[in-house]
């Protein structure tokens, strides 16, 4: 029972690493007559093993610790590629508002120059034509004013805080990516070395492997929290 369980094992990380190489050169998906090496080169190695009692228990340990890392590195995937995703629509977001409250800046000032215009105009005028024209410069001035502060209606407060507001986000996002990048190819190093020391039994890969590990452990928590921001991220 010992050897078949360390044959499953064994095939299981020449499995991973096979498709973890497989992913980096763009390739997806094994067919069966790969897997059926993947066992028989599992097979293999078995057999030039010789009461080989207290390794099965490390190889099931660097099992559980493989599974542990394409688990994180998962979480990771997922988080980078939504810090990306939000940096994009806030980016988008941001210029947007801002255009929009350039627009209305530009027609506020058109309205406020209209009504100065006729009110200048109107000192030369009949009194029924300067009541009109004085008139009129009252709703231009009036619909200026509703720009600056016509709360619930985009006005030009409500988007110039809009467009800061998408521009923070933006900045959080951008902040936190590259901490998400790098945690995730060292996870993926960690991954395959860890896939290394199980076929070659050397201890030194493990610990190249745990280091790697806890470096990107290290920067996935930093870039969720961002409580100790490095200045050369």
């Amino acid at each position: 029972m010992t050897v078949l369980r360390t044959l499953f094992f064994r095939a299981l990380l020449v499995y991973l690493l096979r498709a973890h190489r497989f992913r980096l050169w763009g390739k997806t998906g094994m067919d069966a007559a790969e897997v059926k090496d993947l066992i028989d080169e599992a097979h293999e190695n078995e057999k030039g093993k010789h009461g080989g009692g207290g390794e099965g228990g490390l190889k099931v340990s660097t099992a559980i610790y493989i599974s542990m890392l394409a688990a994180v590195l998962a979480i990771v995937s997922v988080a980078g590629s939504n810090a990306g995703k939000d940096m994009m629509a806030s980016a988008i977001e941001a210029s947007d508002s801002f255009a929009y409250y350039q627009a209305k800046t530009q027609r506020q000032i058109s309205l406020r120059l209209a009504a100065d215009e006729l009110e200048l105009l109107s000192a030369g005028m009949p009194p029924e034509a300067q009541a009109r024209a004085l008139k009129k410069s009252a709703e231009y001035r009036q619909n200026a004013d509703k720009m600056e502060a016509d709360d619930g209606k985009n006005s030009r407060k409500d988007l110039l805080a809009k467009a800061k507001a998408a521009e923070a986000k933006r900045d959080h996002a951008a902040t936190q990516d590259p901490y998400f990048d790098f945690a995730e190819g060292l996870l993926q190093l960690a991954i395959v070395l860890a896939s290394v020391f199980a076929i070659t039994n050397m201890t030194f890969i493990l610990w190249v492997s745990r280091v790697l590990a806890a470096v990107g452990l290290a920067l996935a928590i930093d870039g969720f929290t961002l409580i100790a921001p490095l200045p050369f991220l």
